[in-house]
């Protein structure tokens, strides 16, 4: 006998599969068909027969059910990762490259069979079979819950906390940092619960700034020091609001402001400006929302509580003769409230950063320290839990009860008086 053919596996004749499981012949297929009154042309070739190995009156642990969105799915078809994040005690998050999503478990009323090797009707259109076969495949899994995911704010608050004992508060004080709190990209992303992208934008909001490799945070103590300073630039150099020489200002403070630290202050409180200097380079002008508003900071962190009428003269004395002072420019950082026992009209330190993390409470803690809020006045408090789909007005509308005074809307508890 041939050595080739010797080495040959026996054809399998019989009608049962590699599995064990007995099939059905030709015939019993087609005998099938008729008793069901199912024409077998409209049928394709292949009959699938299902066994599973696994109980299937209780869910498989080996694998979980991942319900996906449209965006979800198209990172992974463009070969991005997706990543589950967050310390073991806290609930997980699914993470793209730029959207943050919780996990939660939910059940299905019907039965979900994991079976790997089913052929659909795109892998069998072009089979060219006379007649009708039966092939077996394996149930992989039994499940009656899956994991669902639903788009939410990225959790970022964590970051400010991590990086608060190694932040940054002036040159004089960077021996005694303990290296053992410095946070590189990698830590960051094993702590914090938000898509990379969503961290790389909170960075500069939040005053973070590399330097050597590590992410520092900004202490306020230094931004209160630096920003003055920067300026105090513009009478030294005669500058008006929008005359502000970047190259200039960096020089001029560099023995105290690190250029990390420079650049990320000046990205934060500059805007370009339509002028140049004599040599064609750019100019900037200070933002006077955001430069008054961290000279009303400063105040309020020495005196958190004012009378109206003196804070807003202290704070007209204590900003530069371009920077005119605005109630509006309080919003997210300091409340207006009338006080019913002293009768007056009051200033009171109230940093958005102090708040709950929890949507409801947060609001709850904005109804106790003021009963009502116009939208303009809310929205810095809120706005970290907007998402594509839910801005600051369909939050308050979902949360809070409006009514009108005078003309101008405002937001109150939903559930106050």
């Amino acid at each position: 006998m041939d050595s080739d053919n010797e080495n040959q596996a026996p054809l399998n004749t019989s009608n049962e599969s590699d599995s064990g499981i007995q099939l059905l012949k030709p015939e019993e297929i087609e005998e099938l068909f008729k008793l069901a009154n199912i024409d077998s042309s409209e049928v394709y070739p292949i009959v699938q027969s299902l066994y599973s190995s696994v109980p299937v009156d209780k869910d498989t642990d080996e694998y979980k059910i991942l319900e996906l969105d449209h965006h979800l799915i198209e990172a992974l078809k463009i070969g991005d990762t997706l990543t589950f994040r967050g310390d073991e005690n806290e609930p997980a998050v699914l993470c793209s490259n730029t959207r943050t999503y919780e996990v939660k478990e939910a059940e299905t009323s019907n039965t979900c069979l994991l079976v790997p090797n089913l052929k659909c009707a795109d892998d069998m259109k072009d089979e060219e079979i006379e007649g009708h076969i039966a092939e077996s495949v394996e149930v992989k899994g039994v499940y009656s819950k899956y994991l669902e995911v639903r788009e939410i704010s990225p959790k970022l608050s964590k970051l400010q906390t991590l990086l608060e004992p190694s932040s940054f508060k002036g040159m004089e004080y960077e021996k005694l940092i303990d290296k053992s709190t410095l946070y590189d990209w990698e830590r960051i992303q094993d702590n914090v619960q938000a898509s990379d992208g969503e961290i790389l934008k909170a960075l500069p909001e939040l005053l973070i700034a590399q330097m050597d490799g590590y992410y520092r945070l900004i202490s306020f103590e230094f931004e209160a020091k630096a920003v003055p300073l920067m300026l105090d630039l513009m009478e030294e150099n005669s500058w008006e609001i929008d005359e502000v020489d970047k190259e200039v200002s960096c020089k001029s403070l560099s023995e105290i402001i690190p250029e990390p630290i420079f650049e990320l202050l000046f990205k934060k409180y500059t805007e370009p400006s339509t002028k140049t200097n004599k040599n064609g380079t750019q100019l900037y002008k200070y933002d006077e929302a955001k430069s008054s508003r961290l000279l009303a900071q400063i105040l309020l962190t020495a005196c958190p509580t004012n009378s109206y009428s003196d804070f807003m003269e202290a704070w007209k004395i204590g900003s530069p003769d371009s920077i005119q002072p605005k109630e509006e420019y309080l919003y997210g950082a300091a409340i207006v409230v009338n006080n019913s026992l002293t009768m007056r009209k009051e200033v009171i330190l109230y940093p958005e950063s102090n708040l709950s993390d929890d949507i409801q409470k947060r609001l709850n803690e904005l109804f106790k320290a003021k009963e009502k809020w116009t939208v303009k006045e809310i929205a810095p408090y809120i706005s970290k839990f907007t998402t594509r789909k839910q801005d600051v007005n369909a939050i308050l509308t979902k949360h809070a009860r409006p009514s009108t005074v005078n003309g101008v809307k405002y937001y109150s508890s939903k559930h106050g008086k």
